[in-house]
């Protein structure tokens, strides 16, 4: 957008939201498994750069109605709460149809604030806080890095929960490998059994070759997981889930099973079935659908009962398997996926 400046990234939910970037890149930027952010050196904008592009773009978005607005990059919650408190000011002012300010949060950031000045945000605007929590197990964060542990993570999710903030958590399945698999699963649920969010935010993991994920993959010290072991994983983590007004979505390309959805309160048994049902296919159907989906072929489980859908599956595998007899589809399927993100 002409001289108003757009960071990379943003939730897969605030595709129709404002973009107003108010840092540059991750102020952590360590974790093992993520690429976004390496190459760029974190900083918070100047203020009045950032009040100025709010402005440019209510000149330039003139006539148009947004709900919500998405801060960028990172996470917001790691500036100052008076900074952000003039950001929330002048956004009500030069939007006042918003309904919704949202923006990454890291869970330690959540909990570097107090629960007066979280309330403070939460009456200015900020009102839903996406946080990648990725995992409820202390194991599985000190083998990503990702720079606190579980207790912070419970204990974010509930201050966010106390100042009033819709809380979207997300969880990562796969993020543990092979040998963690079902620790993730049962310590996760666990976890998001005491916060209670509003949203789990469910993402199977892809492995990028460059990261030190990627690292432990090469040296043998992590397996990845087939398609059909992270379903495997999930249906362990949502089975420990409790009953809770949550709403449970896998809403990016990157999940196999997208059907896979809805409310923790009343839809539970019926995400649990979809699970069921690519289970219990033929180990054969179950790869057809699993490449189908990652060729962006299949969409849902039904396609599998599309013929010409089938065909253009199958086509396609063969062509993979006359070029490499030897492919193994669980690291093409994590290529495939690490490349979605």
């Amino acid at each position: 957008m002409k001289n108003v400046e757009i960071g990379p990234i943003r939730p897969p939910s605030e595709s129709n939201s404002l973009l107003v970037r108010v840092t540059r890149g991750c102020h952590w930027n360590k974790c093992y498994f993520c690429g976004l952010y390496k190459s760029i050196q974190f900083s918070m904008r100047p203020i009045e750069e950032t009040i100025e592009d709010i402005a440019k773009q209510a000149q330039l978005y003139k006539g148009r109605t947004f709900t919500s607005c998405f801060l960028q990059d990172g996470d917001a919650l790691v500036l100052k709460t008076d900074y952000l408190l003039r950001i929330l000011d002048a956004l009500n002012r030069y939007f006042p149809s918003l309904q919704y300010i949202t923006t990454y949060a890291r869970a330690d950031s959540i909990t570097r604030k107090t629960l007066p000045e979280l309330q403070a945000l939460r009456q200015a605007g900020l009102n839903h806080l996406y946080c990648g929590m990725e995992t409820g197990s202390d194991q599985i964060l000190k083998l990503i890095n990702k720079g606190f542990q579980a207790d912070t993570v419970v204990q974010s999710g509930c201050m966010a929960k106390e100042a009033g903030m819709i809380l979207s958590e997300f969880i990562l399945l796969g993020i543990g490998g092979r040998e963690l698999s079902e620790e993730n699963a049962a310590v996760t649920a666990e976890a998001l059994n005491i916060i209670r969010p509003d949203y789990i935010r469910v993402h199977a993991t892809g492995i990028k070759p460059e990261s030190k994920l990627g690292e432990f993959v090469r040296n043998g010290s992590f397996t990845l997981q087939s398609e059909e072991e992270i379903v495997e994983e999930q249906r362990l983590f949502l089975q420990r889930l409790q009953p809770m007004d949550s709403f449970y979505v896998n809403e990016h390309i990157i999940n196999l099973l997208l059907e896979v959805r809805g409310n923790l309160q009343t839809d539970k048994a019926q995400m649990l079935s979809v699970i069921e049902r690519f289970l219990q296919l033929p180990p054969d159907e179950k790869l057809l659908f699993a490449v189908g989906r990652r060729l962006n072929i299949f969409l849902l489980l039904d396609d599998l009962k599309k013929p010409a859908l089938r065909q253009q599956v199958a086509d396609n595998m063969q062509r993979i398997l006359k070029q490499n007899p030897n492919t193994d589809f669980t690291v093409l399927c994590n290529y495939i996926r690490q490349s979605q993100i």
